[in-house]
């Protein structure tokens, strides 16, 4: 089940890579956003996933 008040940029910069993170599809905008300005300041990247039955988006850490 995705928290819906997990921190999104936090929990993004502390993923290590191969970990993952879970929110609710209504933030989807907001974490997919995060996830690219995150990756371009970090020399990241993060890949996203939705799961329109489970109404999640998952956002990954791939390197």
């Amino acid at each position: 089940m995705a928290d819906p008040q997990l921190p999104i940029s936090s929990t993004l910069k502390d993923l290590k890579v191969g970990e993952s993170a879970t929110y609710p599809i209504l933030r989807l905008r907001t974490v997919r956003s995060q996830a690219s300005e995150l990756g371009a300041m970090l020399d990241r990247v993060y890949s996203t996933c939705m799961n329109r039955e489970a109404r999640t988006i998952t956002v990954i850490r791939k390197a």
